[in-house]
């Protein structure tokens, strides 16, 4: 039996699905950059690719691993329900900023341009969301 999935799990999830195909490339064009996400409160990170596509034509969203850092334009550190909290737009990344709920190291330019990858993966996560 496979272990539920974290909350974090899940919005990763659904950000990768957001940034397949014709989606992906709408994103691409309002936000070409790569984005490490860490989780602070299950010190998880993922990477959010949207500069290059890789080999099948899609942007991607990966897990890493302890050791891989990669360069990226921007590194995002937020609590497991402060990102749940931004999706839901039960709290606005500035407002969020500036309380040091959210953490932004690396291109601020890009970082303002955060609430359109937000935005399409809420869609993805449609009845997920008001679940948790």
């Amino acid at each position: 039996q496979r272990e539920k999935m974290s909350k974090a799990e899940k919005i990763f999830d659904a950000m990768s699905e957001a940034v397949k195909g014709s989606e992906g490339k709408s994103l691409h064009r309002k936000f070409k950059g790569s984005v490490i996400f860490t989780i602070s409160t299950t010190n998880e990170s993922y990477i959010l690719d949207l500069k290059k596509a890789n080999s099948n034509g899609n942007f991607y969203v990966a897990k890493l691993d302890d050791n891989s850092k990669p360069k990226v334009d921007l590194h995002v550190t937020v609590s497991e329900d402060d990102m749940m909290k931004l999706l839901q737009k039960k709290l606005n990344p500035q407002q969020a900023f500036m309380s040091g709920k959210l953490k932004i190291k690396g291109k601020m330019a890009l970082a303002m341009k955060l609430n359109a990858v937000l935005a399409s993966t809420s869609k993805h996560m449609g009845p997920i969301l008001s679940k948790l």
